[in-house]
């Protein structure tokens, strides 16, 4: 099994005490300093009386240096002997177990449905909240409106610049799309509501319309067209 392993013992760290400057507290009194003779050297607290010194250079030989290394020398011979216990763990117990793929089906393992129509690069893609729509633009500005389970294309747009951001409306009352086309924001009522989810919508952007957010185009939409902000 080979050698055991020896730990060293570890050297105390020096404490105030010890410095050449303590402070007045660790200084021995003179009944002190005759106790600490007196007692025995095994029985002492420290193996040393604290001195002060004014500066480093008045610091004299450790007379005891001789001895203090023979007592360190000591110390590492007649250690107390120990075993560096090693864990014998293989590797791979240390891995996870991972489940078989067959064990995680159902999973998309193939193509179900393909959603074709655009004849340019999509640039945004983007569902409704509740995952039934999808709407995508591409960079010729058209933009369809399709249904998420069949791939059907529902309604389709045409902008006069290409497609930078899609996004629904978050308010499911009002069934509308936000374009974003060149400098222009496009709203777009998209008409998946019921009927009078879509009223609400054509007369919130009627109102809109009224309110002079048409007049950036120069020319006023049609009931069919986007409303333009």
């Amino acid at each position: 099994k080979g050698p055991m392993h020896i730990p060293a013992p570890k050297v105390p760290l020096p404490g105030h005490a010890e410095s050449y400057r303590p402070p007045d507290e660790y200084l021995l009194t003179e009944e002190e300093q005759a106790r600490w003779e007196e007692a025995d050297p095994s029985e002492r607290e420290t193996d040393f009386i604290p001195k002060k010194f004014d500066n480093l250079r008045s610091v004299g030989a450790f007379n005891g240096f001789v001895r203090d290394r023979y007592e360190r020398c000591l110390d590492l011979y007649l250690c107390p002997r120990s075993f560096k216990r090693k864990l014998n763990i293989d590797p791979a117990s240390l891995l996870p177990q991972l489940p078989n793929p067959k064990d995680l089906k159902p999973f998309p393992n193939s193509l179900a449905i393909t959603y074709t129509g655009h004849k340019a690069a999509i640039r945004e893609l983007t569902l409704s909240k509740d995952g039934q729509f999808m709407a995508s633009g591409d960079e010729e500005g058209v933009v369809k409106l399709w249904e998420v389970a069949s791939g059907r294309c529902l309604r389709e747009w045409v902008l006069p610049e290409g497609v930078a951001k899609l996004s629904w409306n978050p308010n499911p009352a009002h069934h509308m799309l936000a374009v974003a086309a060149g400098k222009a924001v496009y709203l777009i009522a998209t008409g998946t509501g019921g009927t009078d989810a879509c009223d609400v919508t054509d007369a919130l952007l009627q109102a809109a319309e009224m309110k002079g957010g048409a007049g950036a185009s120069g020319a006023e939409p049609s009931k069919t067209e986007p409303c333009v902000w």
